[in-house]
C-alpha cells in the first residue's frame, strides 16, 4: 500500500503527522509437533524493512488460513520484544485477526505474530522490520488531535452532590464519587454550585477526583476543573473566565441551549473557555443537542484552529438515576492530573452519550475510524455536511483539502453518538534553502 512518508517535506512544526498504518501478518507454512496449525501465515504487507509514516495507531492485520477448523485458537503480537497481547478474530473473514498497535515512535520497530493451538503453545511465529519516519506526502497535513501516547479513560466532568443547593436526591461528595467508579469512570469532577466538593482521599492508581465546582450565574453557568477556588458567581461571564484561568482552571461552558445557557453573541467574545458542552445529561433534547452542535460548528469556524474549542457531553446527574448519560473518553499516558488535564488541553478525547470508538486517527491520508457499538460512522465538514458514511467496523475519509475540519461520528440504531474533535487541515510547509542574492 502507499504510504504518506514518501515526499521530501517535514511536517508542522507543532504537530506529529498522524497515520493509522496498515500492516498484514502472515508466514509460511511451519510445524508444531509434526502437526500444521495452518498452511500459511505470512507477512504480505508492508514488506520487511519498508518504511513507514509515524501514526498514532497502527492496525496489525494477521493472516491464518488453517489446515483444519479451529486448529489456530488465538493469535498474539508482541512489539519490540514487549508482552505478547492478543489479536481480535475477525468475524468478516475467519482467516484474519486484528490487533491495534497504539502510537509508534519514529525508529527501527520488529513487529512479532505467533499462532497457537488449543493447547496454548505457539506452533507459528514470523516477524518483521519496519523503520517508522514522520513524514507527510500531501500538500496539507491532517491535525489528528489523537496522535498522542495513551489509552482512552472514562471520565465525568459535570455532576452534582447534595452540597448542591439543588442536589437534595443526590449522595454525598464520596459516595458520589464511588458510584462513578463503580460505573467504569476513571476520574470524576464534581461540579456543585459554586462549593468546591474534592473528596481527594479516594484518589488511588486507578481512580482520580478532580477538584471542580460549576459556576452559577443568570449570565451563565461555567464548570471550573482543575480549581479549588471559586469566583463570585456576580461577576460578568467574562470575569468569571479569567478567574478560573488565572487560578490554575479550566473552563467549559454548561448547556448552551438550555433556559440558562449561552446567546451565540456571548460565545463569539467570550474568551478563556477551552470546551462547551454539546450533550448534557439533564437538559439535552434532540432538538437542543442539534442546536448546540451546530452553535460549536459556528464557533470552530469563526474562531479558527488557533482558537479551536473542544466539545464535552456531562450528566449534569442530580440524583443517581441522571448518571452516566454523557461523559468524556479521554486519551492520557497516565491516570494522573496532569495528564488529564494535558489530555484535556490538546484535544486527545472524545464525547459521548452511548457508542466508543475502537479507533479514531488517520490512516494513510484517511481520517479513519472503527466502533465496537454502532450502526454507522459518519465524516462531517466544517458546514455540517456529511461527506461520508460507512459501516462501524471500518471507516474512512480522504480529505481533498477544500475543508477546512472533518469530524467524526459514531452513531448507534437509536440515535446515540460519540463526537469526535475536529481534524483540522493545514498546510503542509516544504524544506526551505536560503537563497544568496543575485549581483
Amino acid at each position: 500500500m502507499a504510504l504518506f512518508a514518501r515526499l521530501r517535506s517535514r511536517p508542522h512544526p507543532a504537530l506529529a503527522a498522524a497515520a493509522l498504518l496498515l500492516v498484514t501478518i502472515s508466514s509460511n507454512l511451519l510445524l508444531f509437533r509434526g502437526q500444521a496449525l495452518a498452511t500459511s501465515f505470512l507477512i504480505e504487507s508492508p514488506a520487511d524493512g519498508a518504511v513507514l509514516g509515524d501514526g498514532n495507531l497502527v492496525l496489525v492485520d494477521v493472516v491464518a488460513r488453517e489446515s483444519q477448523p479451529g486448529a489456530v485458537n488465538r493469535v498474539e503480537i508482541a512489539v519490540d520484544d514487549g508482552l505478547w497481547e492478543a489479536a481480535t478474530h475477525s468475524t468478516a473473514d475467519p482467516t484474519r485477526w486484528r490487533y491495534f498497535w497504539s502510537d509508534p515512535s519514529p525508529g527501527r520497530h520488529q513487529i512479532q505474530a505467533r499462532a497457537l493451538g488449543a493447547d496454548g503453545n505457539a506452533g507459528l511465529t514470523h516477524s518483521i522490520s519496519v523503520d517508522v519516519q514522520d513524514r507527510w506526502t500531501s500538500s496539507f497535513i491532517v491535525d489528528n488531535p489523537y496522535a498522542v501516547h495513551g489509552r482512552f479513560r472514562k471520565g465525568e466532568l459535570h455532576t452534582h452532590s447534595t452540597f448542591s443547593f439543588d442536589g437534595w436526591s443526590s449522595m454525598h461528595p464520596g459516595d458520589l464519587a464511588q458510584t462513578y467508579k463503580r460505573y467504569g469512570y476513571s476520574f470524576v469532577a464534581i461540579t456543585d454550585h459554586d462549593v468546591v466538593s474534592y473528596p481527594r482521599e479516594l484518589i488511588s492508581d486507578d481512580f482520580l477526583v478532580v477538584p471542580a465546582y460549576e459556576s452559577t450565574s443568570e449570565s451563565g453557568h461555567i464548570t471550573a476543573i482543575f480549581s479549588t477556588r471559586v469566583v463570585p458567581p456576580d461577576q460578568p461571564a467574562q470575569a468569571r473566565l479569567d478567574f478560573i484561568r488565572d487560578s490554575g482552571g479550566m473552563a467549559i461552558l454548561n448547556h448552551p441551549t438550555w433556559q440558562v445557557g449561552w446567546s451565540g453573541t456571548d460565545l463569539g467574545t467570550l474568551q478563556g473557555c477551552f470546551a462547551i458542552e454539546i450533550f448534557n445529561g439533564m437538559t439535552s433534547t434532540d432538538h437542543r443537542a442539534a442546536r448546540a452542535v451546530r452553535m460549536w460548528h459556528d464557533l470552530l469556524n469563526a474562531r479558527g484552529h488557533a482558537r479551536r474549542l473542544w466539545a464535552v457531553a456531562t450528566d449534569d446527574a442530580h440524583d443517581p438515576q441522571a448518571m452516566n448519560r454523557g461523559w468524556v473518553m479521554v486519551k492520557s499516558p497516565a491516570l494522573t492530573e496532569d495528564a488529564i488535564r494535558g489530555a484535556l488541553q490538546r484535544g486527545a478525547f472524545y464525547a459521548s452519550n452511548g457508542p466508543s470508538f475502537a479507533a479514531l486517527g488517520v490512516l494513510d491520508g484517511s481520517i479513519t475510524a472503527s466502533s465496537p457499538d454502532a450502526a454507522t460512522i459518519r465524516f462531517i465538514d466544517q458546514d455540517l455536511n456529511v461527506v461520508h458514511e460507512g459501516p462501524p467496523g471500518w471507516s474512512g475519509y480522504y480529505p481533498q483539502g477544500t475543508e477546512r475540519w472533518i469530524r467524526v461520528e459514531a452513531v448507534t440504531a437509536d440515535g446515540k453518538t460519540a463526537w469526535s474533535q475536529p481534524f483540522w487541515l493545514l498546510p503542509n510547509a516544504p524544506d526551505a534553502g536560503i537563497l544568496r542574492p543575485l549581483h
